[in-house]
């Protein structure tokens, strides 16, 4: 996977040496055609009429400037692209380390969902030991009775599936909360929430209790979904004056460059 380059470290001692003979004219052409080059990750294609319209630069002034370059061996055409020997070593970095830091990134992001998981269990489970001592006792422990082999009633601990079907459609009151809150995908929640009860063995909350840890998963997660969302868009905003103010730089420094020549 390749990454465009947005920035790229330049040695101004190097880049002084290197363009010393050209005129102010030749280095800024040779400047945006090296700012392109990083853009298009080292793919910029040679098409005269692409290149004309990206910087902009009038067709005969490109051809004029394109062969003086080549000829300082500045710049030279492989496989159909543009190719700049430093350009390519310091975009193979630049990717290095951009995959690098995905694969952080991918790390990081892993273990926070584990987390969030793991804390939703223990809410649930806490919500739902708050509920047995409450008030109303007989409404939140739910008995599940079964008749022994000599007739008589015996008292079961009662697991969600005795209540509610975890594979089955969401319960009408716990979607209508659910899409009252904004949940995504209501029956893929509903389905791990009703599985993680029935992976605790011996806990039991009743139908009560089960309602209020779900409406306590339910506003967990949006909350998540929202904090998500709205990082989202301060990053795109960002990028978007970013970009916007990059461009107009870019615009005066091409006007400064033609009042120069």
């Amino acid at each position: 996977m390749t990454i465009m380059a947005d920035m790229y470290m330049r040695n101004v001692r190097d880049w002084r040496e290197a363009t010393l003979m050209l005129s102010f004219e030749e280095k800024g052409y040779f400047d945006e055609l090296l700012n392109l080059i990083y853009m298009y990750d080292d793919l910029l294609p040679d098409d005269d009429d692409f290149i004309c319209r990206a910087m902009p630069v009038h067709k005969k002034t490109h051809a004029r400037l394109k062969e003086k370059l080549i000829n300082a061996g500045l710049i030279a055409i492989k496989n159909g692209c543009y190719y700049n020997k430093r350009a390519t070593s310091e975009i193979v970095k630049i990717n290095e380390i951009s995959e690098k830091n995905q694969l952080k990134a991918r790390s990081r992001w892993s273990k926070s969902l584990k987390n969030n998981e793991t804390k939703d269990a223990a809410a649930d489970t806490k919500t739902a030991e708050k509920l047995k001592s409450a008030d109303a006792p007989a409404m939140l422990k739910v008995k599940c009775e079964s008749e022994s082999e000599y007739g008589s009633k015996r008292t079961e601990k009662c697991t969600i599936d005795k209540v509610l079907d975890p594979d089955g459609p969401v319960p009408d009151e716990y979607r209508k909360f659910a899409e009252e809150k904004g949940l995504e995908d209501i029956q893929r929640r509903f389905e791990d929430w009703a599985g993680w009860w029935l992976g605790e063995n011996g806990r039991k909350a009743g139908a009560r209790g089960w309602l209020q840890t779900w409406k306590t998963r339910v506003r967990r997660v949006v909350d998540r979904q929202m904090a998500e969302l709205s990082d989202q868009k301060g990053q795109i905003g960002h990028r978007r004056c970013a970009t916007t103010e990059g461009a107009r730089l870019a615009l005066d420094r091409r006007r400064n460059r033609k009042r120069k020549i």
